[in-house]
């Protein structure tokens, strides 16, 4: 019942954002993650992330622009797939123990985007957002034993997270345009029942995207095909 009422609102925002979006964007990246604020059931923080890597995983994300003033502030709406690979340690007594997280995320995005500045055909934004995100994929390994933390729901299987970064958008021509963004994201930190009884943690993220914005306020010009049809 659940998996159907998240098919169903998906198809409701493609709906509503293909009938009223001026602007189209897809595009894809890199992004780092690691886990803070963790907490476990006893109150305790075992983990320890301290001289570890951050290895770089694939993005990919796409989505709709609505103008809401001048074309200098747009509703921004989509959808993004995102994988992340965590290296950190835990402690088991006074013993630290090398730990990987292999984790997969599919989720929502609805936030703004503000230009700030124009020159010519490069403009400067900032881009606040929340994502609401579903845990698709997760395993967790240690001293050659590797759990599959998906099946067993002892890590969170949805996040809630604020995103704040900057993009450059160079405006090739009326149709098209190409963009660079920057953002950081941090999750909520809350107890969940899918998740390990007491344990919270944030999850904080970086990422680099880069992709197309294409106009399609033709396209998809509703107005002018009814009065076209009449």
């Amino acid at each position: 019942m659940k998996k159907t009422k998240n098919i169903a609102l998906l198809v409701l925002l493609l709906i509503t954002s293909l009938t009223n979006a001026q602007q189209m964007y897809i595009g894809s990246g890199f992004g780092t993650a690691m886990f803070d604020e963790y907490v476990t059931s006893s109150g305790e923080n075992t983990l320890d992330n301290s001289g570890y890597s951050k290895p770089q995983e694939p993005l990919f994300e796409g989505g709709f622009l609505f103008n809401l003033y001048k074309q200098r502030i747009k509703f921004d709406i989509g959808l993004h797939y995102s994988k992340y690979k965590i290296n950190t340690s835990f402690y088991s007594g006074n013993t630290r123990i090398p730990t990987t997280y292999n984790l997969s995320y599919f989720g929502l995005k609805g936030g703004l985007n503000v230009t700030l500045l124009r020159w010519e055909r490069l403009k400067l934004h900032l881009n606040p957002y929340f994502t609401y995100n579903w845990l698709t994929y997760g395993t967790i390994a240690y001293k050659n034993v590797l759990l599959d933390i998906y099946k067993e729901k002892t890590l969170d299987r949805t996040l809630l997270s604020f995103h704040i970064g900057f993009g450059l958008e160079y405006i090739i021509s009326n149709k098209i345009s190409t963009y660079l963004n920057y953002n950081i994201a941090k999750s909520i930190a809350e107890e969940n029942q899918d998740s390990t009884e007491g344990e919270k943690y944030s999850l904080d993220r970086s990422a680099i995207t880069i992709g197309l914005l294409f106009d399609i306020s033709e396209i998809v010009n509703w107005k002018r095909l009814w009065n076209i049809k009449r």
